[in-house]
């Protein structure tokens, strides 16, 4: 027994001594990443906390450039006096001229990167990835993560899908399905969240605001949270309604034929937030005329919503990894070649549930 229990303790003590320990303060532990393309070369920038005084941080940038994407990493670390560590990396950040370029060699870089979780968040930036950086350590004060955060929190709150690397993956190597990711930009000294930047085969093909993400989002799966404005009008009156989502569901069906139809039918449980002071909503007969509009103007939103994605050749949606689950032998090359032309057909029903304190 004694000898046993020796021997545990043996065990314990070289596996416990196999594993390296890094102090925070003697690695520099990189928050965000961002990729260029500039000038016929690749830009790499990292935004990192510098620790001060007390549990006080600043946010400090290091850039390179090289011809390749693989050594960025490497010189960066020559431009550290600490190791550079990526166990931390909450966000990687493209720039536009870099993401049209493509995004593959990061992507599978990161894929195979076992220090990166599967909750990095990804993005695209409207100019350089650099520049947005750089305003974020300028204008942040203490908050390296603040980009992430502001990812994150519209996704929890507001209009953006869910997305992160796992998120992405998964639409970037499945079949019947395209990428996305979220879309920054410049706005005075900050930096603002402005829809969706789309892709195809890891290119960037485009992108949509923030009132076609909260489509998407509704569209994807079952969801809460976010806002929309719809028009509204009665006799000669017009203005807008603000619709917030408390509930969703969207349910796909293929019928079969000729010419194969796909319908959506989206069931959305919604309060109204503001709304014009002619309207009586507490008036049966102007309530259902609320609901009606607001169901006509989704159905023809999100109508215009899917022809942009046809047009462009891009499926967000996965409507071609529904139909894949639903078709014997299923060519993605053949799908993709009529998806243009797929009649898709939204089916919206709104219950609204609340109206404001006053109903």
């Amino acid at each position: 027994m004694k000898r046993a229990l020796y021997f545990i303790l043996v065990v314990t003590f070289m596996l416990a001594g196999c594993k390296s320990s890094r102090i925070v303060d003697q690695v520099q532990i990189i928050h965000a990443m961002g990729y260029d393309w500039k000038k016929g070369k690749y830009v790499g920038t990292a935004i990192y906390p510098t620790f001060r005084q007390g549990p006080m941080t600043k946010p400090d940038i290091l850039t390179t450039e090289s011809s390749t994407t693989y050594d960025l990493i490497p010189r960066l670390s020559s431009k550290s006096a600490l190791p550079i560590e990526e166990g931390q990396l909450r966000l990687v950040l493209f720039g536009k001229s870099f993401a049209k370029k493509g995004i593959t060699e990061i992507v599978h870089s990161l894929a195979r990167n076992n220090k990166v979780g599967m909750r990095l968040q990804l993005a695209v930036a409207k100019g350089d990835a650099e520049r947005l950086l750089r305003i974020t350590a300028e204008t942040t004060l203490s908050d390296t993560l603040y980009l992430s955060n502001l990812i994150e929190q519209n996704i929890r709150e507001m209009n953006l899908p869910n997305t992160n690397l796992h998120i992405f993956l998964y639409n970037y190597f499945g079949k019947g399905r395209d990428p996305f990711l979220p879309y920054l930009e410049k706005k005075g000294n900050f930096v603002k969240l402005e829809g969706l930047a789309l892709f195809k085969d890891g290119n960037y093909v485009g992108r949509i605001d923030l009132r076609q993400s909260f489509l998407v989002k509704l569209l994807l799966d079952e969801t809460k949270n976010g806002v929309y404005q719809i028009p509204i009008s009665k006799n000669k009156k017009k203005g807008r309604v603000l619709l917030e989502n408390l509930f969703a569901t969207s349910q796909y069906s293929l019928r079969r034929g000729r010419e194969p139809i796909i319908d959506i039918h989206l069931r959305i449980r919604a309060s109204i937030r503001d709304y014009p002071t002619w309207l009586d909503l507490p008036n049966k007969k102007e309530f259902q005329l609320v609901r009606k509009q607001m169901e006509k103007h989704l159905n023809k939103d999100i109508t215009a919503l899917i022809s942009l994605f046809q047009k462009k050749g891009v499926d967000p949606l996965g409507i071609g990894d529904f139909v894949r689950s639903h078709t014997r032998h299923w060519d993605e090359k053949s799908f993709y070649k009529g998806y243009r032309h797929l009649q898709i057909r939204p089916h919206v029903n709104v219950d609204i549930i609340q109206t404001g304190i006053g109903e």
